[in-house]
């Protein structure tokens, strides 16, 4: 089998009110898809984190050169060679994400070739389902900061992990995160993610502030650059410090594994480098007693790679009691999640057990939101 093509698809959504976080809001979604082709008729299918543009640029103009008449099963190779061939100028950000749609593409043509879900490959256990967190409790966006209306919908969908974000104001914050866990009551898990918002300081107050609140894990409390900086957060409150989604590859995850900055580690495997290396950051935690909760953020191909990755994950603790939930699923719209693919989306999922990926991509979704 030979690789006779690597395409990009992307897609925009303008949204009809946006959303945000601590560091932004968005008044649209975008993605680019990755689709590898073979001589064989079949194709596969990735997604890439992060601008949509700029890892279409990269991959039509530098690797999908290099991928070309390869054969897809040397996966490994040919992600060692797109690694290499950037590591003047692309060792993190839209590079790494642009080889990680590659390498979800490339897994999900080898897994297809084999008649094998990808998590067979990965000789990972497939459970019954896995329950899902909802991210939720953006800034603004439909819901318009009713915390108690947001609060009951979830509820009502069946959601019992929550994250919300946090990280614009202080104050604010706190004042959100009391009416979160009063309207969600106290059986429901809830995680806090200030994505890069606060000032050490600021971050101190508010796990003091927050201790009645119970928080399951507080995510990306100050901006991913300061190390000593999470070490102390993390010395300083009983609340598990979590992190990583700004952080590619596993030399970029080394120092916050062993420099225990953090409780839980969450690389994206459509930004960090891809299924493989996803694993194998999740295996370097493993070893300073870490667990990894992936990040997932995007459509229904990185919800399927994360379902697929998340049977081989490292097991840190054998108490199952202990193990969080292994899948994240965003609430703000996003119709590539919800249509893209015929996989079924909501807060019990089960991981597809067809060929690669195990899910159909409708090529009609790309068509219509094409840019």
């Amino acid at each position: 089998m030979k690789i006779t093509a690597v395409g990009t698809h992307v897609v925009t959504e303008k949204l009809k009110v946006p959303f945000g976080m601590s560091q932004w809001y968005w008044e649209a979604r975008g993605s680019c898809l990755v689709e590898i082709a073979t001589d064989e008729g079949i194709s596969g299918w990735g997604e890439c984190f992060g601008p949509a543009e700029g890892s279409r640029a990269l991959i039509d103009s530098v690797y999908a050169p290099l991928l070309a008449g390869a054969d897809p099963f040397e996966h490994v190779a040919l992600w060692e060679s797109m690694y290499n061939r950037g590591r003047e100028w692309g060792r993190a950000g839209v590079p790494i994400a642009a080889i990680s749609g590659i390498e979800i593409a490339l897994w999900d043509v080898v897994g297809k070739a084999l008649g094998q879900p990808i998590h067979r490959l990965l000789g990972g256990r497939a459970p019954a389902s896995f329950d899902a967190y909802a991210s939720a409790f953006y800034y603004g966006g439909d819901w318009a900061g009713d915390i108690e209306a947001e609060a009951r919908h979830l509820l009502d969908q069946g959601y019992r992990h929550v994250k919300m974000k946090v990280g614009a104001d202080l104050r604010t914050d706190l004042e959100r995160v009391h009416r979160a866990r009063a309207a969600l009551g106290p059986d429901v898990l809830l995680a806090a993610d200030a994505n890069r918002g606060y000032t050490t300081a600021e971050a101190l107050l508010f796990c003091r502030e927050t201790e009645a609140d119970a928080l399951w894990f507080f995510e990306e409390p100050v901006i991913p650059e300061d190390l000593a900086g999470y070490r102390e957060i993390r010395a300083a409150t009983s609340v598990p410090i979590a992190g990583g989604e700004s952080a590619f590859t596993r030399w970029g995850f080394a120092d916050l594994i062993e420099s225990r900055a953090v409780d839980l580690l969450q690389p994206d495997a459509t930004a960090c480098g891809g299924i493989r290396e996803t694993l194998l950051i999740a295996g370097m935690a493993s070893v300073h007693g870490i667990p990894t909760l992936p990040h997932v953020w995007g459509s229904a191909i990185t919800v399927a790679a994360g379902l697929h990755l998340a049977t081989a994950l490292p097991v840190v603790t054998p108490s199952l009691s202990r193990t969080p939930p292994v899948i994240e699923l965003d609430q703000a719209p996003n119709s590539f999640r919800q249509t893209l693919s015929d996989l079924a989306i909501g807060p019990v999922m089960s991981v597809p057990q067809g060929p690669g990926l195990g899910i159909e991509i409708d090529r009609t979704v790309i068509e219509a939101y094409r840019a």
